[in-house]
């Protein structure tokens, strides 16, 4: 456990009243505050650096702290910056995993209305070039036809007459 101090002694150190420092020790956020082992509420280090901030004034200035509880405070801060960006970094992996979920959703979509698309596609050339066929059969009976008044035309009138 860190430094600790109780809404009395930060009352006394800091020269308020213990009613104004009980108000302000409310106010912080729970992060800060905790309850000691007789049940009473104090303030952990990190809270006691922010009354310093906001009281412009130095708390526990007159108790030594060994290098090696500065070490594990210091180590204990670091993890929790590395531990708060190791989320913030797993939020973001999530949400470009929703992401590229959607993405491959659109992509099947895409990849249906092409496939749709090209049977169409087909179809329709499928169409033309029976369409092409019915015009060319359509054309050679209609040069035989011509062909074949022709012929009449140029017979005479008993040779058209009896078929000859």
């Amino acid at each position: 456990m860190g430094i600790e101090k109780t809404v009395s002694e930060l009352a006394e150190i800091l020269g308020v009243s213990r009613q104004a420092m009980n108000n302000r020790v409310k106010a912080l956020p729970e992060e800060f505050v905790e309850k000691n082992e007789k049940g009473v509420t104090v303030v952990n280090r990190a809270g006691l650096v922010k009354l310093e901030e906001i009281y412009k004034t130095t708390i526990f200035e007159d108790e030594p702290v060994s290098e090696e509880v500065k070490q594990r405070e210091l180590m204990e801060i670091l993890v929790d910056e590395k531990n708060a960006e190791i989320l913030r970094l797993y939020d973001q992996l999530k949400a470009k995993d929703k992401q590229l979920a959607e993405k491959d959703e659109q992509l099947r979509v895409k990849d249906v209305q092409i496939s749709e698309k090209d049977k169409q596609l087909d179809q329709q050339q499928q169409l033309t070039l029976k369409a092409m066929a019915d015009k060319e059969t359509l054309k050679l009976e209609l040069d035989q036809a011509k062909a074949e008044v022709e012929s009449t035309q140029n017979k005479g009138f008993f040779a058209r007459l009896f078929g000859k």
